[in-house]
């Protein structure tokens, strides 16, 4: 069943996969980080803004919470943008870096540099978040 994006059932689903995906684990087995995904309001499209952090810890995810609202989040990395460029990302039509050099996500808080180092261990977060079935309404 697919969920709202960065809903309480789409976070659920993200943290069961992150529990059993080899995958994630081997990507992560090295980082340790609290990410949070930012989904920034469209009016016109009833979109309200929300949260997700993520506590990484070496191939685990130790903690997710959903923050309602347009935060601040908090988190190593905070990448914000609208539903549609989450998508475009989630689904690859789009890619980490060039979606942030473009400006279609922003990093708000964190090094671009030190999270490009770990590229490695973002995409295999990226993955599993892009395998969560979504509703993208």
């Amino acid at each position: 069943m697919a969920h709202e994006f960065l809903s309480d059932a789409w976070l659920a689903d993200l943290t069961e996969r992150l529990k059993t995906s080899e995958a994630f684990k081997k990507a992560t087995k090295d980082w340790k980080t609290t990410i949070t995904f930012a989904l920034l309001a469209d009016e016109a499209k009833g979109v309200q803004p929300v949260g997700v952090v993520l506590e990484l810890d070496k191939g685990e995810c130790k903690g997710a919470t959903r923050v309602a609202g347009p935060g601040p989040y908090d988190g190593d990395y905070v990448i914000r943008g609208v539903a549609d460029n989450w998508k475009k990302l989630l689904t690859k039509e789009i890619f980490p870096v060039p979606a942030l050099m473009s400006q279609q996500l922003q990093l708000v808080k964190g090094s671009s540099t030190s999270l490009m180092m770990k590229m490695g261990a973002t995409q295999g977060l990226l993955d599993e978040a892009g395998a969560v079935p979504t509703n993208w309404g």
